[in-house]
């Protein structure tokens, strides 16, 4: 039972992760030109300020959430009966996971400049503008890298590749 807790706890949590960063992708897609980082010359100010707004809102739940899914992520191998020695999948998973860590709490780190200058302050438009391209810059295209490797996980899950069905 606990075990099913976990699970469902992971899954919702992962889910409303994977919400944000979706729509924090959406809301960059909209500040800048396709395929550069140069911001769009036809937004106004009022209108950055939103998206600004939107991103920092998308951070703070994405911190809560991917919070969770890395505290359940670990409860959840802790409390699974099976060995993970049959769950190949599983252990996949959990290292396409655990392997960005420390790159998701990076990005949360700059996150967090975002959030100072939403909320603390009054800031000029071009302190956002400097510190989202550092945010969107950091790491090259690790972030981008750790999302894809995200995405792929629930397919990890679905399909079960090297699941062992041989007794030990």
């Amino acid at each position: 039972m606990k075990n099913k807790i976990v699970a469902f706890l992971l899954i919702l949590s992962a889910v409303v992760w994977f919400y944000t960063i979706i729509m924090r992708n959406m809301t960059l897609g909209s500040l800048f030109e396709f395929g550069t980082i140069q911001f769009r010359a036809d937004l106004t100010d009022d209108v950055e300020r939103r998206h600004y707004s939107s991103l920092v809102e998308y951070a703070i739940i994405g911190a809560i959430s991917y919070t969770v899914v890395l505290l359940s992520t670990i409860a959840f191998a802790s409390t699974t009966a099976k060995p993970l020695k049959q769950r190949g999948w599983l252990v996949m998973s959990m290292i396409l996971f655990l392997i960005f860590v420390p790159v998701e709490m990076y990005c949360f780190w700059l996150d967090w400049k975002l959030i100072g200058l939403q909320y603390w302050g009054n800031w000029p438009l071009e302190e956002f503008r400097k510190a989202l391209l550092n945010r969107v810059t950091a790491l090259g295209g690790l972030p981008f890298i750790a999302q894809l490797c995200y995405f792929t996980i629930p397919l990890l899950i679905i399909f079960k590749p090297l699941k062992n069905t041989t007794s030990l």
